[in-house]
Order: C-alpha cells, then sequence, then structure tokens
C-alpha cells in the first residue's frame, strides 16, 4: 500500500530535487513571462540560476518559491510566474568563484506585462570576525576598485525595500571604507552612491547600488565584522558588461516598467504663489499610530517619490495603511536655513489613508523655505486682513485653510493646524483650552496647534491671551504644545500665559519673536531647534524645564527673562540620534546668545548640559542668583560633572539681579 505524501514530506521532496538534483520548476498556470540575462563584470553569466522568492525570509531560509534552469551561454533564464510580488536574486560560479545578483529594485511587482529583467553578480566574499566593539567596518568597492561619495545603510532585517533612510546611513570616507557602531542584531547592509553626488534620492539609471552579498549580516556582541560591499550601476548594463545586446522581444524593461502597473500617492508640489516647484523629494511615512510623530521630518522613508518640471510626482506604496507626507528639496537630518520644506495639510492629522491596490490623487502639498529671512522686515509687525472669524468654538481636527481672527473662548480637540501661507491672528482675551485625549496611549495629551503658516498672538498686559488644559483638575502634559514648523513666516507672541502641556512652545526651523510671555506649570516651557527666535521679557516657573534646545543654526536672541523654580533652568541637549550624516554641509554654529537673564533657584540645576553634547556655550553676563563663582559652578552640569561634556563658559557674570526681568 502507498502512503501519501504530507505537506512536510512534499516540501522536504522539492527542495532535494531544487538544490541535489538540480530540477528546477521552471513553469508554472501562469501568463507572466520574466527573461533577462545574468552578468559578471566579465560579461555574460553561463550555467547561473534565478532564485525567485516571495519573502525576504525565504531568502534567508533558502526556500525559494521558483528556480530558473541554468542560464545559456548568453547568461539568458527564462521563467513564467502568477502575479505577485517577487524578490530576484542569482547564484553561480565563475573561475571557481561564487557569484550573487540581488536586483536593486526588489520586491518586484509581477502584474501585467511581461518583464526583461537583468540580473548583475558579484564575487561572494564572506564576513570576517573579529574580538572588538560591537560594529561593521569595510569597504565599498566598484569592480574591484573602492569608490567615494557614497553612503552605507543598514536596515533592520525584515525591511521589505531597501530605499529611503535606514536604521543607520552614513557616508563613506573617500577611501572607500566605513565603520559603523551599531547593537547586535541582524541587518540588511547597502550601500549607493549617486551621480550627481546629491545626499539621497531614489536611484536613477547610473547610480551605484551596492548589495552586501551575505545578507543579513549578523552583528554579534563585543566583535567587529568586516565586509565587502561590490556595486552595480542601476540600469546600465552596458557600463557593468560591454557586450553586445540580444534581447529581441518586447518585454518591458525595468526602467521603463510602467508605473501604471503599481498603485500609491499623486499630487503636485507649488510654492505659496502657486507655481510648480520641481526636483522635490516627497516621503510617504508608513504610521500606526494616530498622533504625527516629529521624528519623522529628519528620517526617510522607503516610499520617496519626486517632482518633474512641472511639480508632479508619484510615490509607488506596496501596501495599504495610513501615510504622512512630507514634501522636502534634501533629505537625512533636519531642515537648514533656506531648505524647502512642506507637510501634507489636506487634514488636520497630516494622514493619507491608500486602500489596497488604490491610487490617491490630488494630494497637493505648498512648500516655502525654512528660516527664511526676508521675510522679517515686512511680517514681524503686519497684520493680514482676515477673511474669517472664529469665535466661542469648539473644534476637533481642526484645519485654518485661510487667514483668520479667532477670539473667545475656543476648545480644541486634537490638532488644529494653520497651513503654510495662511495666517491665524489670535485676539486679546482669547482663551484657548485643550480637551485631554491620548491617541497614542503614552500618556501625553495630543491636544496641539501646529503651525505651518504663521500665527500672531498678541494679547495686551490688561487682556493676556490662554493656552491651557480644558480639564476641571489640570496638570502638566494634559495637552502636547504649540508648534511653529519649518516656516519662513515670522510668528508673534506677546502677553501669553501657557501652562499644562508638554512643550508650552515648540519653534524648529521657523522665525519667532516671544515677548511678555508666562509659561508655567509645563513639563517644558520652550523647545527651540534651528530658528531665527527672539525672546525677551517672559517668565518661566514651576516647569520641569524652563527652555530646552538643541541644534546650533539660527539668530536666537534670550535677554532679560527670568528662569526660576524650575527642575531645570535651561537644557542644551543634542539632537535626538542622527541616523544620517551625508557629510552635511559644516554650518558655521550659530549659538543662542542670553545676555541680562536672571537664572537662579530652579530646583536641580540653573543650566544644564545634556546626555553626550560637547560643545562649548556662552552663557556670560546672566544673573545665577549669586556673586560666588563656586556656588554659581555648583548650579551648573557640564564637563566639570561629566568630562566628555562641553563647558558652560558663565565667566564675567553679573554680579547684582536684573531689575527689568521678566513679564512687565
Amino acid at each position: 500500500m502507498q502512503t501519501p505524501l504530507n505537506s512536510r514530506g512534499i516540501y522536504a521532496l522539492v527542495l532535494f530535487c531544487i538544490f541535489f538534483l538540480g530540477t528546477p520548476f521552471n513553469s508554472l498556470a501562469s501568463s507572466i513571462k520574466i527573461e533577462g540575462r545574468v552578468f559578471t563584470e566579465s560579461g555574460p553569466m553561463a550555467a547561473a540560476k534565478v532564485f525567485i522568492y516571495k519573502t525576504f525570509e525565504e531568502i534567508e531560509a533558502e526556500t525559494p518559491f521558483m528556480v530558473s534552469e541554468p542560464t545559456d551561454s548568453n547568461g539568458v533564464y527564462q521563467v513564467e510566474l502568477p502575479p505577485d510580488n517577487y524578490y530576484f536574486t542569482a547564484t553561480g560560479l565563475d573561475n571557481g568563484k561564487i557569484f550573487k545578483a540581488y536586483h536593486g529594485s526588489n520586491p518586484v511587482k509581477v502584474e501585467k506585462e511581461n518583464i526583461w529583467l537583468t540580473l548583475m553578480a558579484n564575487e561572494v566574499k564572506k564576513p570576517v570576525y573579529s574580538d572588538g566593539p560591537t560594529s561593521v567596518k569595510g569597504l565599498v568597492t566598484y569592480k574591484g576598485e573602492p569608490i567615494k561619495d557614497a553612503y552605507v545603510a543598514l536596515y533592520r532585517f525584515g525591511t521589505k525595500q531597501l530605499k529611503g533612510l535606514g536604521f543607520r546611513t552614513e557616508s563613506i570616507n573617500n577611501d572607500g571604507t566605513f565603520n559603523l557602531s551599531v547593537p547586535a542584531g541582524k541587518f540588511m547592509l547597502v550601500s549607493k552612491k549617486m551621480v550627481d553626488k546629491k545626499r539621497i534620492r531614489p536611484l536613477r539609471g547610473g547610480d551605484l547600488f551596492c548589495y552586501y552579498p551575505e545578507n543579513p549580516l549578523e552583528v554579534k556582541f563585543d566583535q567587529t565584522v568586516s565586509v565587502e560591499i561590490p556595486c552595480y550601476p542601476k540600469n546600465d548594463r552596458k557600463s557593468f558588461a560591454d557586450v553586445p545586446e540580444i534581447k529581441e522581444n518586447n518585454y518591458v524593461t525595468m526602467d521603463n516598467l510602467s508605473s501604471e502597473s503599481q498603485f500609491g500617492i499623486r499630487g503636485k508640489i507649488t510654492d505659496l504663489e502657486g507655481k510648480p516647484v520641481p526636483n522635490i523629494f516627497v516621503m510617504a511615512h508608513h504610521t500606526h499610530t494616530p498622533v504625527f510623530m516629529m521624528f519623522n521630518i529628519s528620517h526617510g522613508s522607503e516610499y520617496v517619490g519626486e517632482t518633474d518640471k512641472d511639480g508632479n510626482y508619484f510615490i509607488p506604496v506596496d501596501q495599504a495603511g495610513d501615510y504622512y507626507i512630507i514634501a522636502r528639496n534634501t533629505l537625512g537630518g533636519g531642515p537648514h536655513r533656506g531648505d524647502i520644506y512642506g507637510l501634507y495639510g489636506g487634514n488636520a492629522m497630516h494622514v493619507v489613508n491608500l486602500k489596497e491596490k488604490q491610487m490617491v490623487e490630488g494630494i497637493d502639498i505648498a512648500v516655502s523655505s525654512a528660516l527664511d529671512e526676508k521675510y522679517l522686515s515686512t511680517l514681524r509687525y503686519l497684520d493680514s486682513p482676515n477673511k474669517l472669524e472664529i469665535k466661542d468654538a469648539a473644534l476637533t481636527d481642526y484645519t485654518i485653510a485661510q487667514d483668520t481672527l479667532m477670539s473667545g473662548k475656543i476648545e480644541i480637540t486634537g490638532t488644529l493646524l494653520v497651513k503654510r501661507g495662511v495666517t491665524l491672528t489670535i485676539a486679546p482675551g482669547t482663551i484657548v483650552s485643550f480637551t485631554k485625549i491620548d491617541r497614542d496611549n503614552n500618556g501625553i495629551g495630543d491636544g496641539e496647534i501646529t503651525v505651518e503658516g504663521r500665527i500672531v498672538a498678541r494679547g495686551t498686559k490688561e487682556e493676556k491671551i490662554y493656552f491651557q488644559s480644558a480639564e476641571k483638575i489640570p496638570q502638566n502634559k494634559d495637552w502636547a504644545y504649540l508648534l511653529v514648523l519649518a516656516t519662513a513666516s515670522d510668528s508673534v507672541f506677546e502677553y501669553c500665559d501657557i501652562q499644562n502641556a508638554f512643550t508650552g512652545m515648540q519653534i524648529h526651523y521657523s522665525n519667532a519673536s516671544i515677548s511678555d510671555c508666562l509659561f508655567h506649570n509645563n513639563h517644558e516651557g520652550l523647545r527651540f531647534n534651528r530658528t531665527n527666535l527672539v525672546m525677551e521679557h517672559s517668565t518661566f516657573i514651576n516647569n520641569d524645564i524652563g527652555f530646552r534646545f538643541a541644534r546650533l543654526e539660527g539668530r536666537v536672541f534670550l535677554r532679560n527673562n527670568l528662569i526660576t523654580k524650575n527642575d531645570v533652568g535651561a537644557l542644551f541637549m543634542r539632537p535626538h540620534v542622527n541616523t544620517v550624516d551625508f557629510n552635511e554641509p559644516q554650518f558655521n554654529l550659530e549659538p543662542p546668545v542670553l545676555l541680562n537673564n536672571n537664572i537662579y533657584d530652579n530646583l536641580g540645576y540653573d543650566y544644564k548640559i545634556g546626555d553626550r553634547q560637547s560643545i562649548n556655550v556662552d552663557i556670560r553676563n546672566n544673573w545665577w542668583g549669586s556673586a560666588n563663582e563656586q556656588v554659581i559652578a555648583d548650579r551648573i552640569y557640564d564637563k566639570h560633572d561629566d568630562e566628555i561634556l562641553g563647558e558652560a563658559l558663565f565667566e564675567p557674570f553679573l554680579k547684582e539681579s536684573v531689575l527689568d526681568v521678566g513679564v512687565r
């Protein structure tokens, strides 16, 4: 009696046939034909096999969905596949050495059209482990020679597309070497070189794509792993192996595979005058949280498009879900002075919902320059004519899409967005309160005002403007923040009372002036980062942190302010670990000018340099609550407390309290 094979037995037999008998499964009930050639730099690779996988886990487990017949003397292979997404690799021998190829467009969407798919293979060199710091070091080569002006990117194992910024991305040295300190684990290691030397963008023909043949790479604790990453030119087989073409069919090639077969997001990028902006990168950040995450501004995405001469863009996206859409002219790090930036403002949450096999169109974004000082002289005291009035209203996830005057009692649930090019004016005496909701369950209220345009909040001594919690028993962190983000316009705050927030105000990559404002009972009173800011005659009291700042770019003047009775008065932090360096231009350091402030009697430290921040800071000519140098030094945390930190230079210091400080 015959015993039928169970599924495990059948699977084992399949693997036996593939790997031991060399009998491939090269034809299924399918109408999609894939044909192409496999090359080394020496020419066509005969007797190579093309392996097709559905997931990267299958690549690691060496369990392909299909294997081609060995290539002929011209390196040609043929397979037929049902519609789906596939990873294409190739393996073969050349002069006794193992060569492997990994297609840079993986996973490839096989849908309607027959495809001609070329694979360029490089020699496999095994990783070498040695005792040392937990790290990856190595060399990036093209045709055996080191390259320069490239970057390496580490992606966490399981990343579907090796596009955009990785878990760690860093430029290589001029001799082609690199050394990355990373935690132990499994990673996908690639390198890329752009022919136009841009920091990062979607790969084009002629760019070098460099895939480590032994991916996934295991990084071991307390060991340094050394590797060589070989490259090949994207969609430029002739540069890699200059031999005659033999393609005679009408199969579509990867460089002209119709984007219509994909689904994704389309739109247009314009400036504030409605003119199209070419050569702008547009990123779609897949999100599983209901709150916009600030780190998306400086981190990349695997889903990237670029605008054409008419400002139109298309982002191919391979899975359904919610996406934040950000437009920038550079990628990697936060915006610098003059960089172009824009965030999708079609709704207050900045979210585009994409369904399976759907094309979402009309996702248009207006962009402008960050930190553009040409606006300062004309906008500082210019109130734009208001076209819409909002008075005594409850607003939920609301977008201010035209110039607006707000007054009375305003209660905000969720996000209030002020779109780019729009001015929100808040009248004296207005009370803006935030309902406490916590959509992402992180213990911080999610109510916020995000300003991409301009906000003018001018209270008076008699009629202040309040930003506060709507709760009966208010606490700090009941709401998130008032955020001014990457706007050229000059926002103005006068006689405002800000309380109960995670951060009262955050000013990033923007221009703003603050005077006579009270920040109290917040986690942080103020946070700023790459900004042009004048803050004077303001008071910070009873906050966990009075004010906090990071990057030193922009003109910042802090004068005649009172910072007292906070846990920490002022905190100079290192930015969140930047996953990318790209040999960024060396901008001149522009530390904030602190002058004639009273900073004293804070519970922990009056001034603190944060973890790993090694830059010296000038904080001279302020009153620190004492005329005794040692007493002042004991209230400042810097290199004298931790040798890896920078030094806070506080001498000379004022010997007496400044009388005209704080809210007037």
